[in-house]
This record gives C-alpha cells, sequence and structure tokens, in this order.
C-alpha cells in the first residue's frame, strides 16, 4: 500500500493549480506564483484495488522556477521533489532513492510535468494537452481540465474554490479518484532554503 502511494502514483495528486489564458485574467493572477509558497495538504483516494479511502497529508512547496516539492508526513515520510531536470523520490525509512530525467513520456509523471507548467501560469504549455472551461458556482469557481488525447491516464482533472478554501479533484481513466485540499501556509524567499535542503536529502547529498 505504501509503495502505491509512493512512486507509481504520482499522477494521483500532482495537479492542484492552474491559471487562464488572457480570457480568465483575473484568476490567472490570483493563481499565479512571484515566490515560493508553501501549502498544508489533505489528500483522499479511493483506489480500485484497496476495500477503504487512502488518505495521507503533508506540505506541498512550490518555486516559481519550476520546483515542486511534496513531503508527505502521513501515514509515513515520503518526499517527491520534481525540478525542470529531474523527478526525485526519497523513502527515508527504507533508505530508498530514485531518479528520473524529466521531461519524460511514462504515463506515471505526467500529472507532475502537467502541475510544473501551471504552477508556472504556462497555459499555452498546457493547452496543448487539455481543453480548458472556467465555470462559476454557488460558492466560487471551478476550472475543469478534460485531456485532448484519447491516451491520456486522466479522465477529468477540476481544480476549484469554495466555501472550505482550495480543492482539487481528479478522476482517472482506470477508476480511481483522488481529492487534494489545500491550505495556503508560508511564503517568502526563506522557503528556497528549505527546498535546498529537501533537495540534499532526496539526492543523498
Amino acid at each position: 500500500m505504501a509503495k502505491r502511494s509512493g512512486w507509481i502514483e504520482t499522477g494521483c495528486w500532482l495537479l492542484w493549480l492552474c491559471a487562464l489564458p488572457a480570457w480568465g485574467g483575473d484568476l490567472a493572477a490570483k493563481l499565479a506564483l512571484d515566490h515560493p509558497r508553501q501549502f498544508r495538504y489533505q489528500e483522499i483516494r479511493d483506489l480500485a484495488l484497496l476495500a477503504k479511502p487512502w488518505r495521507g497529508s503533508g506540505f506541498m512547496i512550490a518555486d516559481p522556477d519550476g520546483t515542486l516539492v511534496k513531503l508527505q508526513l502521513l501515514p509515513e515520510r515520503l518526499v517527491l521533489i520534481a525540478t525542470p531536470e529531474e523527478l526525485l523520490y526519497h523513502d527515508p525509512v527504507a533508505g530508498e532513492r530514485r531518479r528520473l530525467a524529466l521531461p519524460s513520456s511514462l504515463p506515471q509523471v505526467q500529472g507532475i510535468v502537467l502541475l510544473q507548467h501551471l504552477l508556472r501560469g504556462d497555459l499555452e504549455a498546457v493547452s496543448r494537452d487539455f481543453a480548458l472551461e472556467e465555470q462559476a458556482t454557488e460558492t466560487g469557481w471551478r476550472l475543469v481540465l478534460t485531456p485532448k488525447r484519447p491516451g491520456s491516464p486522466f479522465r477529468r482533472v477540476i481544480l476549484g474554490e469554495d466555501g472550505k478554501g482550495r480543492y482539487l479533484t481528479v478522476e482517472e481513466r482506470d477508476g480511481d479518484r483522488s481529492l487534494i485540499r489545500l491550505t495556503p501556509d508560508e511564503a517568502g524567499a526563506h522557503l528556497k532554503v528549505r527546498i535546498a535542503r529537501l533537495l540534499q536529502q532526496a539526492r543523498g547529498e
């Protein structure tokens, strides 16, 4: 179960922010990053192979340079970091480390590649693979991402805000579903030091 929540299942959680093109400039400006930001996250996954939903929580740190850190604290500590050049996975309990060069065509890592574009507000890159539709709701808004290519591992992705805050839902073609709730935690240049430290740990330096 733990391994399914790590390296292999990166596509289940690796989407949570988006920006709109010129016709949605206000939302694009709201979501754009101009400095590193840290979020607390709560994640629930309904997986076809598990009788009960999988639950996890921790922190995510996003940097405008394209680096994304997911520090999972529960149910066990795992570190997943994507830079523009590589994807790193570190399981400190098992002493396991893995590295993968980016970009990659592997379906397991397409989610994090998409997220890297979204965090920079690079809608031109996102729109190559997804159709984007902004919708107003009674309590906020949502942005629906529909894959353009039949081979995509995703059926639909929704980013939105409601009365409880920002959320992301991911529906995969294999039937798995994920819900991630995000709460802003910290922001500022000091987070670059934290990112650098986690990168060193993930690389074993």
